[in-house]
């Protein structure tokens, strides 16, 4: 069905729903000294530091995955490495060293060391407390672990420099834990930098957003997804490349996660059920999801893809003239894209959100999330 896109030689295994790919990453974002595509909101941020304008507070906004926690963490070596007081003195004939013109800081650099190996005095990462029953992180930044931002920013800075606080998913703080920042940023002690990381800005307290600086981080373009992709995934063919640039949304987390779970194979597995609707072939769907229920990061994939699949269709239907992604031009996708109106599309979807949501919240049986979802998309729910 991907001949046009995934080469014969793939390196996902074509083995079901528990075909497995081979694992790969980025360097995490600690250790990640390279930002792309986001090059004018580093350049405003450079300005204003260059103005010694640079705010006591940012927050950094915009679809997860696109590179907003790198980000962070660039700024933060940048300033632990010229932000201190010996840094910016003249050079050895007197005059004013010239501003930087970019926040690389070498990898070799004791800054970079430091903050990579998660050992520098100066910087603190607030990331959502592991529930040690489950073994898994929390679903929020509660407010015992809030409190602490504050005493930290006002401890003077180990290496006279800057004092810098990474909230990853800030946005996840319920309101206790958002007011429990509301001082440090009413009355911000000198050269302390918060940076709050946020995939849905909307959840922080007006409070919150009117006391810090906010950068919005669009999605990345084709172009850098693709270079993203071939240092992540060197052994993935062009096709899939494309293929996982075009699943993702411009989010390279997105596209990681769908390689590693081997979206490819779901994909192709679900345009495949899509080709016996409105009947679906039972007898098939049936062994594929009961491989797919037990592996939770090939359920997870296959949620995403089927609402995604579903969404593109809602749009094909609402603007006529925008053409469906070139992986859903087959026909199996036109017959539902014909069929269902614009207001039972706008259904399907939300029922479908829905019902995965019950699934996860609920810990329900996966493999009744799998079966339920095929008959919402066969219009087989009320």
């Amino acid at each position: 069905m991907f001949d046009d896109f995934v080469d014969e030689d793939s390196f996902f295994e074509e083995e079901g729903a528990n075909a497995s790919a081979p694992t790969s990453s980025l360097a995490p974002p600690r250790e990640n000294g390279e930002v792309l595509g986001h090059d004018i909101i580093e350049q405003s941020l450079l300005s204003l530091y260059n103005n010694d304008k640079l705010p006591h507070a940012l927050i950094f906004a915009g679809p997860m995955g696109v590179g907003k926690t790198t980000m962070a963490f660039r700024v933060a070596r940048f300033l632990l490495k010229h932000g201190s007081a010996d840094s910016n003195q003249d050079s050895l004939f007197g005059d004013a060293p010239a501003p930087p013109t970019n926040m690389h800081v070498p990898a070799d650099d004791p800054v970079s060391h430091k903050v990579a190996s998660g050992g520098h005095p100066d910087l603190r990462t607030i990331e959502r407390p592991m529930d040690e029953r489950k073994g898994t992180r929390k679903n929020s930044v509660d407010v015992e672990t809030a409190r602490t931002i504050a005493p930290f920013l006002r401890m003077s800075a180990s290496e006279g420099g800057w004092r810098i606080v990474i909230v990853d998913e800030a946005d996840t703080m319920n309101y206790f834990a958002q007011n429990a920042i509301l001082k440090i940023l009413e009355e911000p002690p000198p050269k302390a930098l918060l940076i709050l990381i946020c995939n849905r800005l909307g959840t922080m307290l007006p409070t919150i957003r009117s006391r810090c600086r906010t950068f919005n981080f669009a999605p990345l373009d084709k172009p850098t997804m693709t270079s993203l992709l071939k240092r992540a995934a060197p052994q993935a063919t062009s096709g899939e490349i494309a293929l996982l640039s075009e699943l993702a949304d411009g989010s390279m987390g997105r596209a990681l996660n769908l390689q590693e779970e081997g979206g490819v194979n779901t994909l192709n597995s679900i345009l495949d059920f899509l080709g016996g609707w409105p009947n679906w072939d039972w007898p098939k769907i049936h062994p594929w999801t009961d491989n797919l229920s037990r592996d939770d990061k090939g359920y997870k994939s296959f949620a995403s893809l089927l609402e995604w699949t579903a969404s593109e269709i809602l749009r094909a239907k609402a603007a006529p003239t925008r053409p469906l992604p070139e992986i859903l031009q087959i026909d199996a996708v036109r017959a539902l894209q014909n069929h269902y109106s614009l207001e039972q599309m706008i259904d399907i979807c939300e029922k479908l959100k829905t019902h995965f949501i019950t699934i996860e919240n609920s810990n329900l049986d996966k493999r009744q999330g799998v079966l339920g979802a095929f008959a919402i998309l066969g219009g087989q729910t009320s």
